[in-house]
């Protein structure tokens, strides 16, 4: 096993270094700069969005770049790895050295190992706190789960699945831990934001809004094997309906066990996005990397699959050559898939290739001498500036409705046709404006939309109106 996630270790190191410009989208960005500048300015240690524990965690990684936000994460996915193998091993499920495989070639789970988002630590903290509860850690356990909510703001809903679990093994005395890590953020939160309920008056997501869209009920079960692959998918399928049959027919330790730590909290997150993507609540894009959180208990889930399909074959007369032959398929097919479905190594996207020649275009006319207005994090990453010294740079015009406001003679706006329409800066404003000059505009080689806003990329200079 461990020889396993060592060559997945180097195999990804590889794509990290072979890949162009950073993984992941801007939200990646976004918590690259929180860790990296944190030792700079500790306040981004308790700031919401960012996750303080996910800040905390990676800020040494973050050190070196982008990238070193990527080890962080691959690291924590290879722990995700190690857990899922020892969950399997306490639940009794045979053929463990699949796992890696069923987690690292999920390809949502592929694509998003190197990034700098969130979900993967979620991952492990969930994985890790199941394994515990299966080792009878229950303390352990109870304290751990406690902090994910500082990791993705899931936690909350995950929490009181593991507090299920607690209850029915009877481990009353577990359940007031679960409390550990909001409670000790409040206190130290208290101190600087003289509120000891932060996490609740700060919290970012609360509400529906219109800007990030709704979708169908079925949206998230469409895309499932995109996310996760087909032939996981249906392997997860399978593991699940043996859980429960097994559950409801002999209701074994290990069954219960199953369900009410690998299975359920697979459920309720899943669902969550679903209703959360359907209903507008929680400010959800219905990413896809939302999964990447679950993928190592859906590993866990598909091996249980697989471990039942073949004990079909087994009975059969040529049981071993079906089982050999359907063990390479699956392999095969599950590594291979990736690999169609996204580009790997990673190259640019549409989005960031239109940023990238903005910058670029920059570079080459000086503008960057300038003080810059932007709204991508994408853009202090292609320039490499410090997006905290507010003599090279500001994220936001002071004010969206009179986007000249305060801004000086000669100093940039760029305009993206993601993040400024989020934030009520229009392409127009900036165009029709008698104190802004339309220095370029950059489009896509195949257009494109996001939001319902036709993907471009704007450069605007400060000037004296005419008069």
């Amino acid at each position: 096993m461990l020889a396993i996630l060592g060559g997945l270790f180097f195999f990804f190191i590889w794509v990290l270094l072979a890949s162009e410009g950073y993984i992941g989208d801007a939200d990646s960005l976004t918590h690259y700069k929180f860790s990296r500048y944190s030792w700079l300015y500790p306040e981004f240690l308790l700031h919401h969005w960012g996750k303080p524990v996910f800040t905390l965690l990676s800020s040494p990684f973050a050190q070196f770049g982008h990238g070193g936000v990527s080890v962080f994460n691959l690291l924590a996915g290879l722990g995700s790895g190690w857990f899922a193998w020892l969950s399997a091993r306490r639940l009794g499920y045979p053929n463990r050295l699949l796992l890696p495989f069923l987690l690292f070639f999920a390809p949502v789970y592929t694509f998003f190992i190197i990034s700098g988002q969130v979900e993967v630590l979620f991952g492990l903290f969930v994985i890790a706190t199941a394994y515990l509860c299966l080792d009878k850690k229950y303390f352990w356990a109870a304290v751990l789960i406690s902090f994910s909510p500082l990791v993705r703001t899931e936690g909350i809903i995950i929490i009181p699945v593991f507090g299920l679990f607690f209850l029915a093994a009877k481990q009353y005395r577990a359940i007031p831990w679960l409390l550990t890590g909001s409670v000790i953020y409040s206190i130290i939160g208290y101190f600087h934001f003289n509120d000891l309920f932060w996490l609740v008056n700060q919290m970012p997501y609360r509400g529906a809004e219109e800007a990030y869209g709704t979708g169908s009920l079925s949206y998230f079960f469409v895309r499932a094997p995109k996310m996760f692959g087909w032939l996981i998918s249906l392997l997860v399928f399978s593991g699940m309906a043996m859980i429960v049959r097994e559950m409801l027919l002999r209701r074994s330790e290990a069954s219960v066990n199953a369900f009410l730590l690998i299975l359920l909290p697979f459920v309720v997150y899943f669902m969550a996005h679903v209703v959360m993507w359907y209903t507008g609540i929680g400010r959800s894009l219905g990413l896809h990397r939302y999964m990447v959180s679950i993928v190592p208990l859906g590993a866990v889930l598909a091996l249980r699959g697989y471990n039942d399909i073949i004990g079909l074959f087994r009975v059969q007369r040529h049981g071993g050559l079906l089982t050999l032959l359907f063990s390479v398929f699956l392999l095969l097919t599950v590594v291979s898939e990736p690999f169609s479905r996204h580009q790997i190594p990673h190259e640019l996207d549409p989005r960031n290739k239109v940023m990238k020649e903005a910058t670029d275009f920059m570079q080459q006319e000086g503008l960057d001498d300038n003080k810059i207005y932007y709204y991508d994090p994408a853009f202090f990453y292609f320039l490499d500036l410090n997006p905290y010294d507010e003599s090279e740079s500001r994220p936001f015009v002071y004010r969206a409705a009179e986007p000249h406001y305060n801004i000086i003679p000669g100093e940039i706006v760029i305009w993206d046709g993601l993040f400024s329409p989020l934030h009520h800066l229009e392409l127009e404003q900036l165009i029709e404006s008698p104190y802004f000059e339309t220095i370029q505009i950059f489009e896509p080689d195949v257009p494109f939309q996001v939001l319902d806003t036709t993907y471009k990329v704007g450069v605007f200079q400060r000037v004296e109106p005419a008069k």
